[in-house]
């Protein structure tokens, strides 16, 4: 089944659609917390569900927290949180050129 997608900005002033990625974004922390990443795990769950004021800045602050994590956290990241973490940027890169794959 595809993912569900949500408007990023008002339908009239953008017309890009973004799938849901949150329920991956929320896998793939789980999973690098259950793998020994706790600290580099929590800190990007805690950057990526924080509270925002426009749809464009939680793309851009989500996008630059799952840098950071696969940036601090590099060969220790398992492979299905890197595949996850991937699909997540490829979502917010439709919005956010600089996160594009």
């Amino acid at each position: 089944m595809p993912p569900r997608l949500i408007s990023i900005v008002e339908p009239m002033l953008m017309k890009d659609k973004v799938a849901d990625f949150h329920p991956w974004l929320r896998e793939a922390i789980a999973e690098a917390k259950s793998s020994g990443l706790e600290r580099e795990a929590s800190k990007l769950e805690q950057r990526a569900f924080a509270a925002y004021t426009t749809s464009s800045e939680l793309l851009g602050e989500t996008g630059d927290a799952i840098r950071e994590f696969l940036h601090s956290a590099g060969r220790s990241v398992p492979p299905t949180v890197n595949k996850k973490l991937r699909a997540c940027l490829a979502e917010i890169g439709k919005v956010w050129s600089k996160f594009a794959p």
